[in-house]
């Protein structure tokens, strides 16, 4: 999700989700077709299960705004998730991807990065994600009992599996487009540049699992390596398998750096 987003220009975000939303609805509905035969529930599991078969790399990389990309090598996409991030923010950053390996026809020969920037493209890209990930927050914020803002505001991201802001654009997309209110229009534009800055006490503090809001450091080439290998075996006399094989060795060590550098 773009981190140039800001209570500024919150409202211009609101516009510009209306611009795309029924076309974004109705990629949500082709997603859930196509790609969930399998009745995978939980949106989180479902988005990584569906990034693994399509060769998922998970890497740690000590970037706060780096999230993720799509590596593009001809008609090989890969997509890659930065597990050094929280847990949260990587599920939000599974679906992101998920909209640029499937729908960004845009996306060629070339890597795509999960930029702090407000195309359209790429609010079209958060936008998905969030249509992905929540199901009617607004309600469910109102059924909370708690009296505290920010509590009733984490205790959404604890059942959405989505980050801060996230929670907070779609409350507000709803407070604004569809129930007019006010009270809660203000008040997120009060606390929305202002994330609690200890999210793991906060979670601890009203009982929930605090492993959410904690980077998960997984490392995964996502069976690539053997299946290049395997390809080689068997066609030995093909050329591009041993440019994949180069290529899939020079990602390698460049993620090795990355947790070298993470490490120190």
């Amino acid at each position: 999700m773009s981190e140039l987003i800001t209570s500024n220009n919150l409202e211009q975000v609101i516009e510009k989700n209306k611009l795309i939303k029924d076309d974004i609805l109705r990629l949500t509905n082709d997603f859930t077709v196509r790609f969930n035969k399998s009745g995978v529930t939980g949106q989180d599991k479902l988005s990584f299960s569906v990034l693994k078969e399509n060769h998922l790399i998970q890497i740690p990389i000590d970037d706060e705004y780096w999230g993720g990309a799509i590596i593009t090598k001809g008609n090989i996409k890969i997509p890659v998730i930065n597990t050094a991030q929280p847990r949260v923010y990587q599920y939000f950053v599974a679906w992101h991807e998920i909209y640029h390996l499937f729908y960004d026809l845009s996306l060629r020969d070339e890597t795509h990065n999960i930029a702090v920037d407000m195309d359209l493209n790429e609010r079209r890209a958060d936008y998905f994600a969030a249509k992905m990930i929540f199901g009617n927050v607004y309600d469910y914020y109102y059924s909370l009992d708690d009296e505290d803002f920010i509590d009733r505001v984490i205790k959404c991201m604890d059942v959405y599996k989505a980050p801060y802001k996230a929670v907070l654009i779609e409350l507000f997309e709803e407070a604004v487009t569809k129930y007019n209110d006010l009270d809660l229009k203000e008040k997120i534009l009060e606390h929305f540049d202002n994330k609690p800055e200890n999210l793991v006490q906060k979670f601890i503090d009203l009982e929930l699992d605090a492993e959410l809001v904690k980077p998960s450091y997984v490392v995964s080439l996502g069976g690539l390596e053997k299946k290049i290998q395997n390809a080689m075996k068997e066609n030995p006399d093909v050329s591009h398998h041993k440019d994949n094989y180069q290529f899939l060795l020079t990602l390698k060590n460049r993620i090795k750096k990355g947790v070298e550098g993470l490490a120190k």
